[in-house]
């Protein structure tokens, strides 16, 4: 039995649920909902395995004080890793239930039954529940000794598009943490320092007004208040009036950076028959820093207690946020209690464990509960951003038009930042305590997962392979990981250096591809999005696009076709896609996820870019950075191949860098250019031609 990770850290089934004498079931994750549609597929594995209604789980979702230590949600990790524990814990538990209820009614498990938790046998009732039992069995045992999964042709509620169990909730206030209260509550706003080393000088005379109060520890300045716009116009007010001594500022942008000194090289993969060949095809793909742009902004609620801490955030991983705060806040960990509640949600790292910081210092300060929120321009010039990247590939194929050798050049800064607990804290504030602590400079999750370098190795048949990851010196922002990390632009270069290949080849690009695969799940996917397509039509400002990819080569496997039409800027007018996630435990929700990732990548692809002067990071409002908006999502159509009694894959990030791909090249297509820098706006388009 392949026991997934998180069962073997918590093995025991108590550690997983419990059963209330109500009727209910408490079920403990340490996975979170971040809009991603993790809440109902974790739901509705339990209530599959345990023969209850939907309704009758009750989830508790990173909680420091009861959930498992899962780790971050990440990776398209919660249904492979989280769901899978559950599956095995709910299982065993229905295993032990029935056993006990055997005893009882001097019979074999086997003739037994449930039905919306009551046991029954030969079709009635036995007077015997999972509540009236639970007082009396010992849940504390390991769930591997007792775990019996239903095959997958028994699961009823697991693989059907049940209605997301939070959607009645967030049409309603009060269920975001921004709409939280609680007694005494004041409300807060951090005055940033406007580089990391910049230097504040005496603070003028101030005074605020009655309800309001300035915390300041070192250079971390807040203005805290019973009203939030007090807080946020005193801040205003204040910032404008504080004499900051400013460090050196870098002059070199970003993108230069990536063309500048290296500070690490690393040979991930090497060959050495890189020389085969006869033919050689190059490709070069820029992308520039991005943000993750959440509608909604960050915030965080903190409660002191006496010596207890508590806090609310939206942090995808609660047990390392928990953690960092008692090493910043020098505090002992048992003392710290941090509570996962829905926020604005992201794909990676953003500033919801930094806010709670922000919190916890004013709540200190203040000596009651305090609600923090950052502001747009926080957001955007303060927040982790996603790495700006160049990718080079270059392929040699033999007198056949085979691919006989692969060299790739990943230059990037690590795509992880993230709290790290008490190695490395990694929140913003710790920089301007009075001890101050340095950020520390990240990684990048090893081979074959992959950061800056993942899906960098390609996933088609190549003998000859050479990867090399390159740290620039020179990245005069925050970074930290995005959705799929270095996949969106390795995939979009890799695609592209297939195209041509195959232009090389005398081939055409699909086929050229197919000839390149003996996976059956990949060729699966790539002719049924070619098929979905169906014939295209033919006209001088209508492109079409092919991308695919297998995510971490080892995940999910999805292929894009994407329709475009360019004019003054491009449109995208379709796109196909057909996906291979195994089980999908919720198919509709899966489709969500995989679309949701189409149309972010078209955004990237097209439009997003943090504007840089030199080293200075200028953007401050969505002005700066556009994004797509709702008339510009094209016309989606989405097919699941991938078989329901296979392993879930997960779906969460393994379309972007194949819709990227399919809107890159249908560009291509058009122009008869190969693109080099993203995003594809307009001024890049006249660029391109030109």
């Amino acid at each position: 039995m392949n026991v997934p990770p998180p069962l073997k850290n918590f093995p025991l089934v108590s550690q997983w649920l419990s059963f209330a004498s109500d009727g209910g079931v408490d079920l403990l994750s340490g996975r979170v909902e971040l809009g991603q549609g993790i809440a109902t597929a974790l739901t509705q594995i339990a209530a599959d395995e345990l023969d209850v209604a939907i309704n009758a789980i009750r989830l508790t979702q990173g909680h420091t004080g009861v959930s498992p230590a899962e780790g971050p949600t990440v990776g398209s990790l919660s249904v492979t890793f989280g769901g899978q524990s559950i599956r095995m814990a709910t299982a065993a538990a229905r295993t032990l239930m029935l056993g006990h209820a055997a005893e009882l009614l001097q019979t074999t498990a086997n003739d037994l039954t449930v039905c919306a938790g009551e046991i029954i046998k030969d079709g009635l009732e036995t007077g015997l529940s999972y509540a009236s039992l639970s007082a009396d069995v010992d849940l504390a045992v390991p769930a591997v000794d007792h775990a019996q999964p239903k095959a997958a042709s028994d699961r009823q509620i697991a693989g059907a598009s049940v209605p997301r169990v939070d959607l009645a909730a967030r049409l309603e206030a009060g269920y975001l943490l921004h709409d939280m209260e609680l007694d005494g509550m004041w409300h807060g706003r951090v005055i940033q320092p406007p580089a990391l080393d910049a230097t504040l000088g005496a603070l003028p005379d101030l005074e605020l007004p009655d309800g309001a109060q300035l915390v300041r520890e070192g250079q971390f300045l807040a203005v805290v208040a019973v009203d939030e716009y007090v807080a946020l116009r005193e801040a205003r007010r204040l910032a404008g009036r504080l004499d900051w001594q400013m460090g050196s500022i870098s002059l070199v942008h970003p993108i230069d950076g990536l063309e500048a000194d290296i500070a690490e090289s690393e040979t991930l993969y090497d060959s050495d028959d890189l020389m085969a060949g006869i033919t050689e095809v190059s490709i070069t793909l820029t992308k520039p820093a991005l943000s993750h742009g959440s509608i909604g902004l960050s915030c965080a609620v903190a409660q002191w207690q006496g010596d207890a801490l508590k806090v609310w955030a939206h942090s995808q991983n609660v047990f390392a946020l928990k953690e960092s705060l008692a090493r910043v806040l020098k505090h002992p960990a048992e003392l710290i209690t941090v509570i996962f509640a829905p926020g604005a949600g992201c794909y990676g790292h953003n500033s919801s464990d930094d806010v709670a910081l922000d919190a916890a210092l004013m709540a200190r300060g203040v000596g009651r509960p305090v609600r923090a929120l950052w502001q747009r321009q926080d957001e955007f010039q303060n927040a982790p951003l996603n790495p700006a990247m160049k990718t080079q590939m270059t392929a040699r194929l033999d007198d056949a038009g085979k691919i006989v050798s692969f060299d790739a050049r990943v230059i990037s800064p690590p795509h992880s930042t993230r709290p790290g607990g008490t190695d490395e804290p990694n929140l913003r504030a710790q920089q301007f305590l009075p001890n101050a602590m340095p950020m520390g400079l990240g990684d990048d999750p090893p081979q074959p997962q992959g950061g800056a370098d993942r899906n960098a190795v390609p996933g088609y048949l190549i003998p000859a392979v050479r990867v090399v990851r390159d740290r620039p010196v020179h990245v005069p922002y925050r970074y930290s990981a995005m959705r799929g990390l270095g996949t969106f632009t390795n995939v979009i270069a890799l695609e592209q250096l297939m195209e041509s290949c195959a232009e090389a080849a005398g081939q055409a690009g699909i086929e050229y591809r197919l000839a390149h695969l003996d996976d059956p799940r990949a060729i699966a996917v790539i002719e049924t999005a070619r098929d979905m397509a169906g014939p295209w039509d033919k006209a001088d400002d209508v492109g079409y696009g092919f991308g695919y990819a297998r995510y971490k080569n080892s995940a999910g496997y999805l292929a894009c076709m994407a329709r475009i039409v360019v004019g003054d800027e491009v449109r995208v007018t379709d796109v196909w896609s057909a996906g291979d996630v195994g089980e999908a435990i919720n198919p509709d929700g899966t489709i969500n996820q995989i679309e949701g990732g189409i149309v972010q990548a078209i955004s990237w692809a097209l439009k997003e870019e943090i504007g840089f002067a030199g080293g200075q990071n200028l953007t401050q409002s969505w002005e700066d950075y556009p994004i797509l908006k709702f008339s510009e999502i094209p016309r989606l159509q989405t097919r699941l191949i991938g078989p329901q009694d296979a392993v879930p894959l997960g779906a969460g990030e393994i379309s972007s860098g194949p819709a990227g791909a399919a809107v890159v090249n249908a560009v291509r297509a058009v122009l008869g250019v190969v693109p080099e820098r993203l995003p594809l706006s307009r001024h890049a388009l006249v660029a391109l031609l030109s």
